[in-house]
């Protein structure tokens, strides 16, 4: 990897805007990567209520190289950026903000291409061809899904909500290219999946379990769930027992973080085994 493109005489800041974050895991992971490089530099919780995003941007943002943007401000902060990638307009979400030499804010998406990273490291057999795909969930994290299969050229993706609001809106969003399913009918279109995606945070800590009866999969379908705190969610503990091949959300994590950095930095950071290590051990396994 090469960081000639970085003057290493400068200090870098660097952050995740949000509110609330106490639970965040992004500045352990950028830390860890600004360490291992010998970049100058702090990533630092940036706790901004809605109301005082324009004071934010305003007072703060010159101080940054670069942001991640989190709940509740994936939307808010479109407002504040001149350039906003494809990415971002089509999923209709900023997470990365960087300021370039001229100053202007450019707004990004890394979570579709970070999604699709993770995946093809951790499942690199994965195929798409005539695969009938299931999601569960229509917000932020599954327009994101959906925007990677689609640039996958994935033909059969269905998806389920428990608002039918959100359902029509999403399904109306990405052009009628998708199977809406009622919440009460998921049933025969999951045991019909050969890929099942859970993009809500139903079996999050804290959070009741997705209830979905693991018998009536397929038996060759991959089970993947975005959640990753705890580790092993009831779904992919129940999966991972019939034999199915499971993914939790942590590569989606680092691998959206590290395209951060390729924006930033024009550099991909390694996920190595000790920041898994690291990461793993702060999480409910």
């Amino acid at each position: 990897m090469s960081l000639q493109n970085i003057d290493l005489n400068k200090y870098f800041q660097l952050g995740v805007l949000g509110y609330p974050l106490s639970h965040t895991l992004s500045p352990i992971i950028h830390n860890y990567w600004l360490q291992k490089y010998q970049i100058k530099g702090t990533y630092n919780s940036l706790e901004v209520q809605t109301n005082d995003l324009t004071t934010f941007f305003k007072d703060n943002i010159s101080k940054f190289k670069g942001l991640n943007v989190t709940i509740p401000h994936k939307i808010n902060v479109f407002e504040f950026m001149d350039e906003i990638d494809n990415s971002a307009k089509v999923i209709g979400a900023i997470n990365c903000i960087s300021i370039n030499n001229e100053g202007k804010l450019v707004g990004a998406n890394t979570d579709a291409a970070g999604f699709m990273s993770g995946l093809r490291k951790f499942i690199p057999e994965i195929e798409f061809d005539n695969s009938n795909i299931m999601i569960i969930g229509a917000g932020g994290a599954s327009r994101a899904v959906i925007y990677s299969l689609l640039l996958e050229s994935v033909k059969k993706i269905s998806i389920s909500n428990r608002s039918r609001d959100r359902l029509k809106v999403i399904g109306r969003d990405f052009n009628g290219v998708l199977n809406p399913v009622d919440w009460d009918q998921k049933s025969k279109e999951i045991s019909n999946a050969d890929i099942i995606i859970n993009c809500t945070s139903l079996g999050m800590l804290g959070n009741d379990s997705l209830d979905i009866d693991v018998s009536s999969f397929n038996e060759n379908a991959i089970v993947i769930d975005l959640v990753y705190n705890p580790i092993e969610t009831e779904l992919i503990k129940s999966a991972k027992k019939r034999g199915h091949r499971v993914l939790n959300g942590l590569p989606m994590l680092l691998h959206q973080a590290a395209l951060s950095w390729k924006i930033w930095f024009d550099i991909l950071p390694d996920i190595d085994n000790e920041l898994l290590s690291i990461i793993e051990g702060k999480l409910k396994i």
